[in-house]
């Protein structure tokens, strides 16, 4: 996994950062910590200019995970998209699901809907792809990024079925 795919897998993870300043020490979940900026001068992080970042903490995985990442090339590239999924499974069936994109938003994005695909679910190349789907069902695209859209569906079922397998643990 490359560095800049991190944010999404600790998004999915349910980490959070410790943040540190004058006014004492805080913890912001890594999902509100980025931000998506409104104007050019807005910060894209939830860190205010008199704070450092003095840790991050990932709690102790609760069932399986993985990060699929599409890239043009291998070395020295961003990804064009990055999926991270963490599933929790019993009996062979999805039990509650965590779907993060990146690299097709300014933050870590999440997908309840790919989230809600699985629930209750055998994992399958169908149910991976019927996720991949869920993900980006109303995602529109900006001028000159379409691509990303069947890119991200395909990080998506892949990341689903690589967690399925028992991913990274």
């Amino acid at each position: 996994m490359s560095p800049s795919s991190l944010a999404p897998a600790l998004v999915a993870l349910g980490a959070t950062v410790r943040v540190f300043g004058p006014r004492g020490a805080r913890e912001v979940p890594v999902g509100k910590f980025f931000l998506t900026p409104k104007l050019d001068a807005d910060r894209e992080h939830d860190l205010r200019p008199d704070e450092v970042v003095t840790e991050v903490r990932v709690p102790a995985p609760r069932g399986a995970s993985a990060t699929y990442e599409v890239r043009e090339r291998e070395a020295l590239d961003w990804p064009l998209a990055t999926a991270s999924v963490v599933l929790q499974a019993s009996g062979g069936k999805v039990q509650s699901a965590r779907v993060v994109l990146g690299h097709v938003a300014p933050t870590p994005w999440p997908s309840p809907e790919a989230e809600a695909a699985l629930a209750g679910r055998t994992v399958s190349e169908d149910v991976a792809a019927a996720a991949g789907e869920a993900a980006l069902k109303g995602a529109r695209a900006l001028s000159g990024n379409a691509y990303k859209i069947p890119l991200a569906r395909v990080a998506v079922k892949r990341a689903v079925l690589a967690a399925a397998r028992g991913g990274a643990r």
